[in-house]
């Protein structure tokens, strides 16, 4: 294409050349001859200016084509003749228009015509566009028979045309229009630049197909079920467990959401509803306006805006999220763990869980030290649909346990429980109760009656480990906080099981446990410290190689014994169930800033009450909260204050002296 340029530049400067040289020697006569009026021309001179008989209105008429089209199928299409004139004029403007471009191009020659037959193939490719829109409407769809074809096979063609024509009308129109912009200064032109109208509806093509490709990929992306949502008032999904509590339905659950219609916290909680009611048959779900249906939301006693009601029978709780997204963003993220909540209440009747007072343990004020209190345990249990109450010698614990427990809990005493409180609960535990045991080696105080009441052997010394631990105090002490991600496939820790590798547990300060030869008692070790782990005897936090031993030390036991095998159904089923953990600090208000451990306790207490069906997590976006201790506050200020502007000015001081430096070699 450069070869023939040239040679065409070439060609008409030639001739440019012969036709001066011809003037000059008109206008300059021989000597002696008398010169001679130039002849009148009988050819009259064009008019026309070159930038009409080029096409220059072509591209305000195809715009002008397309916008009739538009208003005519989108802005009044309820007004048939209005409809019918502004379409079919748009339509036919844009016949004519290609037909022209395509004249232009057989006429001109050279660039302009390569240029022109460009434009007018786009032109044709629009027009093909719009009209494979028209067969998605209704007389297209009956003309062709698509309105006769299976739902299923209709939708799929429909979907298919519809992305079909306004690609092609994209790809066709951007090009078009960049094309003819970098036309337009050259149509008055004897000779166009055709590389640059080329460049430009080049670009126009790439961005088009740019275009084209993000909207399908967005198109795609809409048709999966996933669903990633970055921002701050995120609502939480439906956890495993959740989904498990549904699937154990037996009987028809309604849920009724009340909110008025396009609220945006209504669609984030119909988006986590629609996922519930998937996971099983037996839910159904609604999506009502409180002031359009009054009498249903008086019968459901709703007076606001926000509310979720959950119906199982005679059974109903109610779940207040609000209508504001500011208000309820705080609600949008603990979704799953109150949804689950509320469904547990109307599934199953409240449970008793008792917590032993009087020995010093964490759930009494006393043990408030180091984040030692167990309110976010606490908490677990209520989400669980679990009333607690205290149990101590004047509740029974001397005599007999309270006949409407479901489990006992035992959390880190820091005295030892009297002979009659530990025959107590053995008598409890082997009339098939349920106990929760979590012994505390710091106390130093003799515990191993509470073992051997369920069939175990507790080691007092506490573990150690130098090489996998939690920075708590910076100093030596800190190899006693364990890590580890050791689980059996128990169903106490299926969840922890499942995800072993990222999810480690910390147990701050562990005994450990074993099982004693003899016994009728299954007990299955759950948890286990890493290999690593030895017991340090003499208190040092150090390795002493004669006297100690590296070892995976038992730091959690389910324990159990079947004495009834109960009905088909399994409701009359009597069953000795205990979990005991070597480390109270496990289930801290501390421990629980770690989410396993949060997990640990929660499928433990599932387990114990024969809902293990029920493990898995419970998603929850609550924003973690960042404490600092003195000496780190001290580490951020000196930073922020003086490390930081010094930085910045050393290196701005840095960067001065380089270039003067170079300036001056360069002088």
């Amino acid at each position: 294409m450069a070869v023939n340029d040239e040679n065409a530049h070439a060609d008409e400067a030639e001739v440019g050349g012969k036709e001066a040289g011809a003037a000059q020697r008109a206008a300059d006569p021989a000597p002696g001859v008398e010169p001679q009026p130039a002849p009148a021309s009988t050819t009259p001179a064009s008019t026309t200016p070159p930038g009409l008989r080029a096409g220059g209105w072509m591209a305000p008429a195809y715009a002008g084509a397309l916008l009739a089209i538009f208003l005519g199928e989108r802005v009044v299409p309820t007004i048939e003749w209005l409809r019918y004139a502004l379409s079919g004029l748009g339509f036919l403007t844009l016949v004519l228009v290609t037909a022209l471009r395509f004249a232009a191009a057989v006429r001109q020659t050279g660039e302009r015509r390569t240029v022109e037959r460009a434009l007018a193939i786009l032109s044709a490719l629009g027009l093909i566009a719009v009209a494979a829109y028209f067969t998605t409407t209704d007389a297209g769809r009956s003309l062709l028979g698509v309105s006769q074809a299976a739902p299923d096979v209709r939708a799929r063609i429909e979907s298919a045309t519809t992305v079909g024509w306004i690609a092609l009308l994209v790809i066709a129109t951007v090009p078009l229009l960049f094309g003819e912009a970098a036309l337009a200064p050259m149509r008055r032109a004897e000779r166009i630049e055709g590389r640059r109208v080329r460049a430009a509806t080049l670009s126009g093509v790439t961005l088009a197909f740019a275009a084209v490709y993000s909207a399908l990929f967005v198109y795609g992306a809409s048709q999966l079920e996933l669903k990633a949502d970055f921002s701050y008032y995120r609502t939480a999904r439906p956890g495993d467990s959740t989904k498990r509590v549904a699937e154990s339905l037996t009987e028809p659950l309604k849920i009724t959401a009340f909110f008025p219609q396009l609220n945006e916290v209504g669609a984030e909680v119909e988006g986590y509803l629609r996922e519930v009611r998937a996971a099983s048959p037996q839910v159904t779900v609604e999506m009502q306006d409180r002031l359009l249906v009054p009498a249903l939301a008086k019968e459901a006693k709703v007076t606001q805006d926000g509310v979720v009601v959950l119906s199982r029978g005679t059974s109903r709780e109610t779940l207040t999220i609000g209508s504001d997204m500011k208000a309820a963003g705080a609600k949008l993220k603990s979704l799953d763990a109150d949804f689950q909540k509320a469904l547990l209440k109307v599934i199953r009747s409240q449970r008793t869980a008792y917590l032993t007072v009087g020995h010093g343990e964490m759930n009494e004020a006393a043990g408030a030290a180091e984040g030692r209190t167990t309110k976010n345990l606490r908490k677990l249990l209520e989400s669980q649909n679990y009333v607690v109450k205290d149990l101590g010698l004047a509740q029974g614990l001397g005599s007999e346990i309270p006949k409407d427990a479901s489990v006992i809990i035992v959390l880190g005493p820091q005295k030892e429980f009297l002979p009659e409180e530990v025959a107590t609960l053995k008598r409890y535990a082997d009339d098939g109760g349920h106990l929760l045991l979590a012994l505390d080696p710091e106390a130093k105080v003799d515990l191993a009656p509470l073992a051997g009441a369920v069939g175990l052997a507790w080691k007092p010394e506490v573990l150690a480990n130098d090489r996998v631990y939690v920075r708590r105090r910076f100093n030596d002490s800190d190899q006693a906080m364990l890590v580890t991600t050791r689980y059996s496939s128990h169903a106490s820790v299926s969840t922890l099981s499942r995800h072993a590798q990222q999810a480690p547990t910390i147990f701050p300060g562990a005994s450990s446990l074993e099982k004693p030869e003899g016994g009728d008692l299954k007990v299955d070790f759950v948890v286990r410290a890493l290999g690593e782990t030895y017991a340090d005897a003499n208190g040092n936090f150090k390795f002493d190689e004669g006297s100690e031993k590296r070892s995976a030390y038992n730091l959690a036991a389910a324990v159990s014994k079947e004495l009834a095998p109960g009905g088909g159904d399994g409701k009359d089923k009597k069953e000795l169930r205990a979990f005991v953990v070597a480390d109270a600090d496990a289930f801290s208000d501390a421990a629980f800033r770690n989410e396993p451990n949060i997990v640990l306790a929660l499928d433990a207490l599932r387990w114990l009450g024969g809902e293990e069906s029920f493990a898995g997590e419970i998603t929850s976006n609550e924003d973690v909260r960042i404490e600092h201790t003195k000496e780190k506050d001290q580490v951020w200020f000196w930073a922020t204050i003086l490390v930081a502007p010094a930085m910045v000015l050393g290196l701005g001081l840095f960067i001065t002296r380089r270039g003067r430096r170079a300036s001056g070699r360069r002088a």
